[in-house]
């Protein structure tokens, strides 16, 4: 059966890989456990089908944990007693990044075959470290196994060239990166999937360049991005993806070379490759809350019952995403991990076509009306997809996970004392920052005010889960998402009362986990 839990009626993935290659990137100070306290990128890994023989899968702890790419390559000069040390300073500044994109590189060049599909997924620096590598492989193509121990080359070559600043220099790092690929190199096309949870880039070394970030974009076959919507540290500010729009617009640096190489494996017509199929999707919750790893709950009286946390929803939203282009998953461990397909009985709980939730007079008589205080969700913007087909998500999960109790990291509550100590500590630093303004541009800043949640551009995609907890919970009112508290007079008096209004979103996706609203310039908080 097709595993289409959205209906999606999307083009089937044309032409049938050779092989299969698949990394994950785990966040920070995120490594393997058992305790239910895992990321999304290991439990992507514990769900992938490894028993096809044409598929080859790499898991890479986080950074700042006991295990980097380099750990056993100089354990026996490496000092015992520097571990722990080593170990702090890595998660603070990620001095290992290099070793991480680099581990990552070399098992692409060892397993790599022409007509490979490459796919890639990440979480935090992880979900930096894919993109880093993605923008690798497209400018500087990928070394041949027998030639590893000139990486180092490659490595710094892409380096210069991705952060040279002034013409000349720019101009010295492209020819010698030319030289690089010309001499050492193979295209591998386009990377097939880019799945990415939360990106950060809280690299000491490149945290001063963000702004390249920008100029440089990885240009993959499919693209998607998870994002949080209340994470508040400093020290996370998310790399978007989103081009930026109006009076800022300009376009970024786009490989060629990999777009041609694209069209000669498959034999594909160049102008559907220059278009990603991309997707950033604003999701509930803290940093962890979308990529995974707080520690998991139990629900009270009922022996070994599983309580499905928030960061279940972009869980979901991702293995359905990858599942649309063409991976599959063990259905052992989809079941085991809540993302398996149960028979439609009424669908999800979203919209249909053209149906408002309205809550003011004269709304919709076809469903139960939000309460008074909730504003309403409007007309469709682009067309929907035809009806769910006969399996969808459990229902039950997914209203279990939109109604999940919500992290905060600057809270003691979060059952971290001296991390949240810390964390709280940073945020009286003038710590520079990139800040990501209305129009999708970004600038670097140090001014700030501590514990607020990361600004949003206009035009954000909202996952529908947001929606509903908005709906569910009069509490639930991020300021991000320009909500809030506003006045409003009674029919009984002329005093004021607070409500607690959700403003008007529009609808610009189907239903499902597809299900995705922005909201309508000049509502919600007055």
């Amino acid at each position: 059966m097709t595993y289409d839990p959205c209906g999606c009626d999307r083009p089937a993935v044309p032409n049938k890989p050779t092989q299969e290659l698949v990394l994950c990137f785990d966040g920070t100070g995120n490594t393997f456990r058992v305790d239910g306290g895992e990321s999304n990128i290991l439990k992507i890994f514990r769900m992938l089908d490894r028993s096809k023989d044409n598929r080859y899968c790499y898991y890479q702890p986080g950074i700042g944990t006991d295990i980097t790419p380099g750990t056993f390559a100089n354990a026996a000069i490496r000092p015992f007693s520097n571990l722990p040390a080593s170990k702090v300073i890595d998660q603070a500044l990620a001095t290992s990044f290099d070793q991480h994109v680099i581990g990552g590189y070399r098992f692409l060049a060892r397993r790599w075959r022409p007509g490979s599909h490459i796919y890639l997924f990440g979480f935090s620096r992880g979900a930096y470290t894919a993109r880093f590598l993605n923008e690798m492989l497209d400018f500087v193509g990928l070394i041949s196994a027998d030639n590893e121990e000139l990486i180092p080359f490659v490595w710094q070559a892409f380096l210069s060239w991705k952060y040279a600043h002034g013409d000349r220099e720019a101009q010295q790092a492209d020819n010698f990166l030319r030289l690089c690929r010309d001499t050492m190199c193979r295209s591998v096309g386009l990377v097939h999937f880019l799945g990415l949870f939360d990106t950060v880039n809280s690299v000491a070394e490149f945290n001063k360049d963000v702004l390249k970030d920008m100029e440089t974009m990885p240009r993959p076959r499919y693209m998607r991005h998870a994002v949080s919507i209340d994470e508040k540290r400093i020290k996370f500010q998310p790399v978007l993806f989103e081009r930026l729009r109006g009076a800022h617009a300009k376009k970024g640096r786009v490989s060629t070379w990999a777009e041609r190489a694209e069209q000669q494996f498959w034999g594909v017509p160049l102008s559907p490759v220059l278009e990603t199929d991309f997707e950033e999707v604003y999701f509930a919750g803290d940093h962890s809350d979308v990529g995974g790893g707080h520690e998991s709950l139990v629900e009270p009286g009922v022996p070994g019952a599983k309580v499905w946390p928030v960061s279940q929803i972009p869980l979901m939203w991702m293995v359905q995403e990858a599942t649309h282009v063409g991976l599959t998953f063990d259905p052992v461990q989809l079941q085991e991990l809540g993302c398996h397909l149960v028979p439609v009985v009424g669908g999800l709980a979203t919209a249909s076509e053209g149906e408002g939730v309205d809550g003011s007079e004269g709304g919709d008589g076809g469903r139960a009306s939000a309460p008074p205080d909730q504003g309403k969700l409007i007309e469709v913007e682009e067309a929907a997809g035809p009806e769910p087909k006969l399996m969808q998500f459990d229902p039950a999960i997914v209203r279990m996970a939109e109604r999940a109790p919500l992290h905060d990291s600057l809270e003691y509550e979060s059952g971290h004392g001296v991390e949240t100590l810390f964390w709280r500590l940073l945020e009286c630093l003038p710590i520079k920052r990139p800040k990501v303004n209305r129009d999708g541009s970004v600038k670097q800043t140090r001014w700030h005010v501590g514990g607020l949640r990361r600004p949003l551009p206009d035009g954000a995609r909202i996952h529908a889960s947001v929606i509903h907890r908005l709906q569910q919970d009069p509490e639930y009112r991020p300021y991000n998402l320009g909500l809030g508290q506003k006045r409003v007079p009674t029919t009984t008096s002329l005093d004021h009362v607070e409500r607690r209004d959700i403003g008007q979103w529009r609808r610009v996706q189907h239903g499902g986990l597809c299900d995705y609203y922005v909201r309508v310039p000049g509502t919600g908080i007055l």
